[in-house]
This record gives C-alpha cells, structure tokens and sequence, in this order.
C-alpha cells in the first residue's frame, strides 16, 4: 500500500511539472516564431541563429515533457526514457546558456546597445514593430538617441523627415528627432525642439539623456524575475529527471518468474 501511494504520488509530480515544460516549450515556440516573422528578414546572421537556438530548445523541452506525459499515463518505459533523455538534453542546455551568458555578460550589453543603435538607423520608421518599440523607449525612460540626440543625424528616418535641400554641396543645417524625444508637453514647443541645428547634441525640449544606458539599467532590474524562473525551471528539470528516471524503473517487467 505505502508503495503504492509513493508510486502515485512520484506520478503526479511527474504530469505537474511536465504540464509547466509543455506550457513553456509551447510558449515559447509560438514567441520564437513570431519574433522570426516579424523581423522579416531584417535581423542579422546572430540574431537569427539565437531565435533559431531558442526555439530549438523550447521543441525539444515541448517534446519531452509531451512524451513524459503520455508515459506517466500509460506507464511505458521506453516513453518515459525518451521524456528522460529529452529533458536532460533541454537542461544540459539551459545550463550552458545561463553559464554563458554569465560569463561573456560584457559582449552582451554591447550587443545590446549596438542592436537599439542599429533600429533606430535603419528600423525605425521602416518596422512598425521597431517605430512603436522605440518610441516607448524614449517616452518611457524619458531619453533620446542611443547614445544621445545626436544619433538622429545619421538615422533613415531623419533624412526621409528632413526638408528638401536645393544646394548641392552644402551640409544640412538641422537634423530631425521623432515626438517620443520631447520632454516639454506641449505640442508646439515640441515641433520647434524637434527640429535640431546640426552642430547640436540636444536642446531644450528635449530629453537629455541616453538611451542605452537606460534600457541596459532596466533590462538589470527586469531579468531578476526571470532569472529566478530559469532558476526555478532548472530545479524542476532535475526533479522530473529523478521522477522520470524512478518511474522509468517502476514501469520495466519484471524478469524474475516463480518455479
């Protein structure tokens, strides 16, 4: 009887914790794709390999955590080892990636900061995704430009925005920045301030600091959440590891037959 209701018991933690992996691989699957569609071929060679990884990652977990469900209910040994086999694949790869990144946490934040700098150049105006994104930037964190306003100047953006020039060699004398880079609120003191002398970083009306700083200060305060879920994730990964492994065992025939 007591092994009974530990066998029952070492079952349900198994579909629980595998209904969480599901949800996650599925979740995170449906986010890969998305994030692959709408770059639309505008997200570089590494970018498009590490969406390509993740969702790699999130199949295999989706995939184990479906066979340890079937296995855990119809007791199959050979399904419970391969849920077996695909978690511990999923984990080994989580672990690398949080080791990873810890260790090259400064090629990280560069990448991160070159990634806003190449949206605003190129994406902004061309991507809605990226237009809303980086307007919500600058309105939320109160900034302008990556580095500063004078990003603008060099931005698709600006130039499309900017006033047509009859002289031919002459340099532009102002650089446009979008209305997210305002600070004052009302609309015509925007519209002037909006408009930038060349030789200028910024003005009055406009939010005074950068963006990257910003975003990479938030994004610190941000992961800590979901660095505890990993971290959670992992420790569930080793517990329906054991729990698919002992079920794994429970389930084989029995070889020993009585005289």
């Amino acid at each position: 009887m007591g092994m009974s209701r530990c066998y029952s018991l070492m079952k349900c933690l198994l579909i629980m914790f595998n209904v969480i992996f599901l949800l996650v691989g599925v979740g995170v699957c449906a986010f890969v794709s998305w994030a692959l569609w709408d770059g639309r071929g505008a997200e570089g060679g590494a970018g498009r390999a590490g969406l390509c990884a993740l969702g790699l990652w999130a199949c295999v977990l989706a995939l184990g955590a479906a066979a340890a469900l079937a296995g855990a209910v119809r007791g199959s040994a050979s399904l419970l080892a391969a849920a077996f086999a695909l978690l511990a694949l999923s984990a080994v790869a989580e672990a690398a990636a949080a080791w990873w990144g810890a260790a090259h946490q400064p090629q990280l934040r560069a990448a991160l900061r070159e990634r806003l700098r190449h949206s605003l150049l190129h994406e902004y105006g061309a991507l809605p995704a990226r237009t809303r994104a980086l307007d919500a930037i600058q309105r939320g964190l109160r900034c302008c430009g990556a580095d500063g306003a004078r990003d603008w100047r060099q931005a698709a953006w600006a130039r499309g925005a900017a006033e047509l020039d009859l002289s031919v060699r002459a340099p532009a004398a102002h650089y446009w920045v979008p209305a997210s880079c305002c600070a004052a609120e009302d609309a015509a003191e925007c519209a002037a301030a909006r408009r930038v002398p060349a030789a200028s970083g910024g003005g009055a009306g406009l939010h005074a600091a950068a963006c990257a700083p910003r975003v990479l200060e938030a994004l610190a305060g941000a992961a800590r959440a979901p660095l505890a879920a990993g971290a959670a994730l992992l420790a569930a990964h080793g517990a329906a590891l054991l729990l698919a492994l002992a079920l794994c065992l429970r389930a084989q025939p029995d070889a020993r037959y009585k005289a």
